[in-house]
């Protein structure tokens, strides 16, 4: 893969996501439903209101980085084409530790919520940086759990089997969902609504601060960069273990930092929006499609990417702000990409299966 990225190429791909990427966001930031004519309105928003279009939509362009550069890194690793963090339980396990900080923190919610109307107080601290640890920890307590019972005495020296762990990362994610269950069901009546629309996966402005924002970012950046700086070992990786190993990759290395990566912005995620599904399925695989300004090299596929995934959540939200002011009524960010991701994702595993015979 050495000989086939050029500067020329790397800086093609490199301009034309960048200008997808900002067009897609002036798009989103100029379009809006009205509720009077039941239309549509075009132009930048108010003065008023910039502020809370402009969080809402960088809110779900780093959602959709986060998602697509997790699911490009555990796509190499596992070295299939249908793992991302919804399916091996990392989306879920993050879930769950922002679920029971909200069930154990509700008793403070009223006095963060006078907090954050003055912009003062320690319990301002619950809506703004609360979210952001156990959404890291719960992603990464699952990474380990899924890392430890994947290996097995049969590992050698990738120190795990890509199949084993996709299969253990699938069990995983069952049990979470149960636990989600479990601590939905303990949430008092009002607390168990605002739970059950956080797990259908949604982006609301009202959660939304500056603080949220860079918090995240910064918890995204943290994860994505060690990856971005593997990106040729992760080509190698793809090869067969033994043959990597002789080209000078450290293959259990890699494995572990990459899965630890995908699972820190897996949390950067879940932490905005809660889970939201198939993002990093669909984006990874448009961009490897898209020959011309993508492939399958990581070093342009980690860039591509996440620029993708953001673009396309960005228009997934557009979508459903316009829809709920249209309709009067409220649908998650969530349901749009379960409504595409699905499809796609039965598409790939029947592509797969026809590849397979």
């Amino acid at each position: 893969m050495n000989g086939g990225l050029t500067a020329g190429r790397f800086g093609r791909a490199l301009l034309v996501w960048v200008g997808i990427t900002a067009a897609v966001f002036a798009l989103c930031m100029c379009v809006s439903g009205n509720v009077e004519h039941v239309g549509i309105d075009w132009g930048w928003p108010e003065p008023g209101l910039v502020q809370f279009r402009l969080s809402r939509v960088l809110a779900a362009a780093i959602v959709g980085m986060a998602l697509s550069a997790a699911g490009v890194t555990l796509q190499a690793l596992l070295r299939n084409p249908l793992a991302d963090p919804y399916v091996l339980g990392i989306s879920s396990g993050s879930t769950v530790g922002v679920m029971a900080w909200l069930l154990l923190t509700q008793a403070l919610m009223p006095a963060a919520t006078a907090a954050a109307l003055d912009g003062s107080g320690m319990e301002l601290f619950l809506l703004t940086l609360g979210r952001s640890v156990p959404a890291v920890i719960g992603a990464v307590i699952t990474c380990i759990v899924v890392f430890l019972l994947a290996r097995g005495r049969w590992a050698g020296a990738g120190g795990m089997q890509p199949v084993t762990l996709l299969l253990v990362g699938v069990v995983i994610s069952s049990v979470n969902g149960s636990l989600l269950m479990l601590l939905n069901s303990l949430a008092p009546h009002g607390l168990r609504a605002d739970m059950a629309t956080f797990l259908l996966g949604s982006i609301s402005e009202s959660e939304l601060t500056k603080t949220t924002l860079w918090v995240a970012a910064g918890v995204l950046l943290v994860g994505y960069l060690p990856a971005l700086l593997a990106a040729q070992a992760l080509n190698i990786g793809n090869l067969p273990d033994a043959e990597a190993m002789s080209l000078g990759v450290n293959v259990q290395r890699l494995r572990t930092v990459s899965f630890i990566c995908a699972s820190i912005m897996t949390g950067a995620a879940i932490l905005l929006s809660g889970p939201i599904g198939f993002v990093g399925l669909i984006c990874p695989h448009i961009c490897r499609r898209l020959k011309w300004i993508g492939g399958p090299d990581h070093r342009i596929l980690l860039i591509a990417g996440p620029l993708c995934g953001a673009s396309f959540l960005m228009l997934a939200d557009t979508a459903v702000r316009v829809g709920e002011t249209l309709h009067k009524g409220e649908f998650p960010v969530g349901v749009v990409t379960a409504l595409l991701g699905g499809p796609f994702f039965l598409f790939l595993l029947k592509r797969g299966s026809r590849g397979a015979a």
